[in-house]
């Protein structure tokens, strides 16, 4: 055994030369190459090393006996035939080259990179198709292979898969595990049609679980998988995902169905539920226009809780679907859209939709307006809007479920007064008329039929500078430290007729007056050499705004039965001390609850190829206009670690949430795969929070060389 696959590689070695001096034949008439050649009238016969070259074919053997008429080709001892990516070797060989179809007996294989088999009679029934009635298959590269698969009958389709019908999976010649089917792909990139590797597990909440999937290569641009799942407390799922690649177009499309155990324990409300998720992307041949495609739907946001391991990390979650065609033209840009958004709050099992059937936007981009100075813009939108739902920010009774339209013209207009490089300032104004079909009746607090104009003008004056700079030397670097101040105030206008507006989102909310400042300091270092170029080393930004009219700022929310005249202190902090390490800080000061709102911390270490790479954050929120037992007011613990040694087969991979607040792990993970050079074993066990309780999970899978593992439809989150 160790002398034939010794042979084999050797011969490999001949692949690509064959390969091309095959191609430059233009004769269809083999060529022969040997010790001794006899030719009589209508046949051949060569003996002693052996060569015949034949378009695409080369073949290796002591003798060949070969009919010109019928065109038949025999050849035995130590017979070895290469074309294109696959050698075969064996004791005996008939081919016809005009039908392109023969058969090897005892006959070992090679498929590049290193794909391996062994079968007793290989025949070849067209160019493209090899059978076999009993097949050893491994794709390990060892002498003595880590795993092999036995097949009782199947077919090679040379260069996309080898099909294998009655598989027994053997370790170390141990049986595994018995398969009634199997396609392993043999193309360079994998994608060949066939079955993924199952994935095993068992999930408290689920119960046991297995996870099976059928890759299918519909064309080179076009792929689907199809999966089926099995959760013994639960019930079967079904998914389909497409994905497609045109010139013009692009995209995938991705659906689950879901059908319950009449007796399962979790939910019992529906026989029945779906996800559906799609994007596509689209080039129009008229009016340089594009088609924008976004759904993301599901039969109850609750259903996904019961397979998204990570959906309870947050407290709100967002669905958001869209169709929207879009055209520009010289200046001009038009859109027409429908969209449909939907916040889930798990903690509620609740749910706030805002729909948009349609909207219609037109906008004229910034042009010089003859030989005035500035520039122009407009703004024309239409919206057909309907609100349902809960909400949590002490929103109106009747805001629950309501159905307007409005119309929005907004012009514009930019007047940059200087512009240097080290100070920049400019006046912008902007007109926003607004026209409701519906209004607020506020003695009665009923929703009317009387439409409502709403106007308001602000005027924006900005300031960026002046900045300073200045290089500090320090040896074989350079230090650059920049301070860039920027100074803004808006005057708005008062709104007539506030208290009958209805807001559906904050696009109804009008301006404010405020007086804004933030400074920004940026050092930035420059390595040793004249071309290296300067990289951001810290930069940090602290900014505040001044309300000159509170309550409109603040959305006539109370901090203790005020309303705040100043905003929150916001800082910003990044720092790169080297290449591959960040640290993001962000530190929001609230001087009227005289504490801290958000506090955030990330530090990260990434840098491709490294053994150990993560990032561990803390972050915490506090409403200031909703008191310390708001819902929302979080403090979370996270972080991930990779470790991933160079020529090591053990990986490790880590993530962890845990909320102070509640005092729970809200998702942890642990996963740990093994390569046995051509095996991969890969195990993972999570922890997840599930309606206020800890779950648990485990899930095995493996892959063999080309033949990958099933994934988590929901991302294995």
């Amino acid at each position: 055994m160790k002398i034939k696959a010794l042979q084999l590689i050797f011969f490999s070695l001949f692949l690509t030369w064959a390969g091309l001096l095959a191609a430059q034949q233009d004769s269809d008439e083999p060529i022969v190459y040997a010790d001794h050649k006899k030719i009589s009238e209508d046949s051949l016969r060569a003996d002693g090393h052996v060569e015949v070259i034949w378009q695409d074919y080369v073949i290796y053997a002591d003798v060949i006996e070969f009919n010109l008429k019928t065109r038949e080709l025999f050849a035995e001892g130590r017979v070895t035939m290469s074309a294109k990516d696959m050698v075969l070797s064996g004791e005996k060989l008939n081919f016809n080259l005009k039908t392109k179809s023969g058969e090897l007996l005892d006959t070992y294989g090679l498929i590049t990179p290193f794909v391996r088999y062994e079968t007793d009679r290989l025949v070849q029934t067209d160019r493209e198709t090899l059978t076999f009635q009993r097949l050893d298959f491994t794709s390990c590269a060892q002498i003595f292979p880590r795993w092999k698969i036995t097949s009782r009958r199947g077919k090679i389709k040379k260069e996309k898969y080898i099909e294998m019908n009655d598989v027994l999976f053997r370790i170390k010649n141990i049986p595994v595990f018995y398969l009634p089917y199997l396609r392993y792909p043999i193309q360079k990139d994998g994608r060949a049609t066939g079955l993924l590797f199952p994935n095993f597990g068992n999930s408290s909440l689920r119960g046991f679980f297995v996870q099976n999937s059928l890759f299918w290569a519909i064309k080179p641009n076009i792929d689907m998988t199809l999966g089926l799942d099995y959760f013994a407390k639960l019930g079967i799922g079904l998914s389909d995902e497409l994905r497609y690649l045109f010139r013009n177009a692009s995209g995938m499309a991705r659906y689950y169905y879901f059908r319950y155990r009449k007796d399962n324990e979790v939910y019992n409300d529906s026989a029945s539920d779906y996800y559906v998720e799609a994007n596509h992307k689209q080039t129009l041949p008229f009016l340089n226009s594009r088609l924008l495609l976004n759904v993301n739907r599901q039969s109850r946001p609750g259903f996904l809780r019961l397979f998204d391991n990570g959906f309870d990390r947050n407290l709100t979650t967002n669905f958001q679907s869209s169709l929207a065609w879009t055209t520009s033209f010289a200046n001009i840009n038009i859109s027409l859209s429908a969209s449909r958004r939907e916040t889930y709050y798990i903690f509620a099992n609740s749910s706030r939709i805002v729909e948009y059937l349609p909207a219609l936007a037109f906008n004229l981009n910034q042009q010089k307006l003859g030989k005035l100075p500035g520039y122009f813009s407009l703004g024309i939108d239409y919206q057909s809007v309907r609100r349902s739902g809960v909400t949590y920010e002490e929103e109106p009774e009747f805001t629950k479920d309501f159905r307007s339209q409005r119309l929005t013209f907004t012009p514009a207009y930019q007047l940059p007064l200087l512009k240097l490089p080290w100070l920049n300032c400019s006046l912008n104004l902007l007109a926003k008329n607004t026209l409701y079909a519906k209004s607020l009746d506020p003695l009665s607090k009923t929703i009317v039929n009387e439409p409502l104009y709403m106007k308001y003008q602000t005027a924006k004056l900005s300031l960026q500078g002046p900045v300073f700079f200045r290089v500090y030397d320090l040896g074989r670097n350079k230090l650059k430290h920049v301070i860039e101040p920027e100074f803004e105030i808006r005057y708005a206008t008062k709104v007539d007729n506030r208290d009958r507006l209805i807001p559906v989102d904050y696009f109804d909310y009008p301006s404010y007056s405020y007086a804004g400042f933030s400074l920004t300091s940026r050092l930035l270092k420059k390595g040793d050499g004249s071309n290296a170029s300067a990289g951001e080393w810290l930069t940090y930004r602290i900014t505040q705004e001044y309300y000159f009219d509170a309550a409109e700022a603040n959305l006539f929310r109370t901090v203790d039965g005020e309303y705040p005249s100043f905003s929150e202190l916001n800082n910003t902090l990044r720092f790169r001390p080297g290449k591959n390490f960040t640290f993001d800080a962000s530190l929001v000061y609230n001087y009227y609850i005289h504490g801290l709102s958000r506090l955030n911390l990330r530090a990260s270490y990434q840098r491709q190829g490294a053994p150990l790479t993560g990032s561990l954050s803390y972050s915490t929120y506090r409403n200031p206009y909703k008191g310390a037992d708001y819902v929302f007011n979080r403090t979370i613990l996270g972080g991930d670690i990779n470790v991933n040694f160079p020529d090591f087969p053990l990986k490790l991979q880590a993530g962890i949430d845990y909320d102070f607040t509640a005092k729970e792990f809200r998702h942890g993970a642990v996963n740990v795969s093994f390569d046995y050079q051509c095996l991969v074993f890969s195990t993972e066990f999570k922890v997840f929070s599930y309606l206020g309780r800890s779950e648990f999970q485990f899930r095995f899978g493996l892959s063999l060389g080309n033949l990958g593992m099933v994934s988590d439809f929901f991302g294995g989150k």
